[in-house]
């Protein structure tokens, strides 16, 4: 089995490509072995593809726009469906504006739906706040569980789903909308980058409850990676058990 074998590569970011602003072994050679079967594919929720692009380019990793999916923006994107739709955002101010370029009106007075990100600036207020829209009947739409990714130091950073979990501690009967991975769509809105379809497919990351699930529910092939062999190191073994 070899790398060439595939048509897509969905890749995970925080923990397989990049940990805080460290570029993780292993990730340059995986770019340059899958050029533009490449797309990212993450539950970040801090960023958008076009801010997030940047980024990688001053740690010399070069992925455009065009090739990153993310679960905050789609989270965003979703409601978008919705022509009435008034936000309470919960999220970085990167995500604010993109809400806003989408025409997005964001509120804090009577929303029909709470946005959950990664937020930083999350706390005791704000739990109380999101409860209080909730029970005058805002829908919670949730970018994804992740509780929390790798840091630098191998020190777990808190995630979305930490912010959800408090949440889900008060209020443990919620009904709510998680958009990002393992949920299918975030999947299926990256292949849609390959305008010629595609045949084989398949899914790197470091998280066996997101990521490997997510992959397992399209039936794509999955690689798990992980700080203990690099993604390069990690990929290469994956291949070697797939032939035998």
């Amino acid at each position: 089995m070899r790398l060439d074998d595939y048509d897509a590569i969905l890749c995970d970011l925080d923990g397989c490509l990049i940990s805080g602003t460290t570029v993780l072994p292993g990730a340059k050679d995986v770019l340059d072995a899958a050029g533009e079967r490449l797309v990212i594919l993450s539950n970040n929720s801090t960023d958008t593809p076009e801010t997030l692009s940047c980024r990688l380019q001053a740690m010399e990793l070069r992925v455009p726009p065009e090739r990153i999916v993310l679960a905050g923006t789609a989270a965003l994107d979703h409601l978008v469906a919705f022509p009435d739709a008034r936000i309470c955002l919960y999220g970085s101010e990167v995500l604010r504006d993109y809400a806003q370029e989408l025409g997005l009106t964001l509120t804090r007075a009577a929303p029909t739906h709470v946005v959950l990100t990664r937020d930083e600036t999350y706390g005791y207020a704000q739990l109380r706040e999101t409860l209080g829209l909730i029970a005058s009947g805002a829908q919670l739409v949730v970018a994804n569980p992740d509780v929390s990714h790798p840091g630098p130091d191998g020190t777990p950073v808190p995630e979305t789903g930490s912010l959800l979990s408090a949440i889900l501690s008060v209020h443990p009967e919620l009904p709510y909308v998680i958009i990002g991975k393992p949920e299918p769509g975030l999947y299926r809105n990256a292949l849609t980058r390959f305008k010629d379809g595609v045949g084989r497919v398949l899914a790197i990351g470091d998280n066996p409850r997101t990521d490997a699930e997510g992959a397992a529910r399209l039936g794509f092939d999955f690689a798990l990676v992980g700080p203990d062999t690099g993604i390069w190191r990690g990929l290469e073994r994956f291949l070697r058990e797939r032939a035998g």
